[in-house]
């Protein structure tokens, strides 16, 4: 019998983490992972026990706490804020200590999730069409000659550190450069 995947998942409450806790749940292998979930109640902690994830009941105030947790696990999953520094340090810390541990390397997954929703909502007037587009009334006033993809790492890397989500961005690199976690970032 293979080991259990760890997997620490913050946010699992949240619209995000919570869809991404119901795809590991509804697995048929479900029983090959040990998914425990940070969550601010005693409440809730119930709730996610009686679907069989084990549950820490915590606050990003807590960094020990974060810290302790990610260091056992095998895949950190942070869907619950894209900008708290201390918490994302905490973590990577974390996770460097399974790799000296294991010597494997653990995955650290950052997502930004609804909180790009609500910035965006207070920046623009916002609507969708039946093709799931997110539109704003910019009217082309804000053209600017350089398109940034994702895909390309060497242009991301441009970027300045002062730019929204950056210093988070700039972290999770680190790490992954450093070879103690490999990061996926939003």
């Amino acid at each position: 019998m293979s080991k259990a995947t760890n997997i620490f998942i913050l946010g699992a409450t949240g619209y995000i983490g919570g869809s991404i806790l119901l795809r590991f749940i509804n697995r048929p292998d479900f029983a090959t992972l040990n998914v425990t979930a940070l969550v601010r109640s005693q409440e809730k902690a119930g709730k996610l026990n009686l679907l069989g994830v084990h549950t820490i009941v915590g606050s990003f105030d807590d960094l020990p706490l974060l810290e302790n947790a990610a260091s056992k696990a095998d895949v950190v999953i942070n869907a619950a804020d894209a900008d708290d520094l201390d918490v994302v340090r905490a973590l990577l810390k974390g996770l460097e200590q399974r790799h000296e541990t294991t010597g494997n390397v653990p995955s650290y997954i950052h997502t930004s999730g609804t909180g790009e929703m609500h910035t965006i909502l207070l920046r623009f007037t916002i609507f969708t069409s039946n093709t799931g587009v997110l539109c704003d009334t910019a009217g082309g006033m804000y053209a600017y000659e350089t398109i940034y993809n994702d895909e390309d790492p060497d242009q991301i890397e441009t970027l300045a550190p002062t730019q929204m989500h950056r210093l988070v961005d700039l972290a999770t690199i680190e790490a992954d450069k450093k070879g103690t976690s490999l990061n996926i970032s939003r």
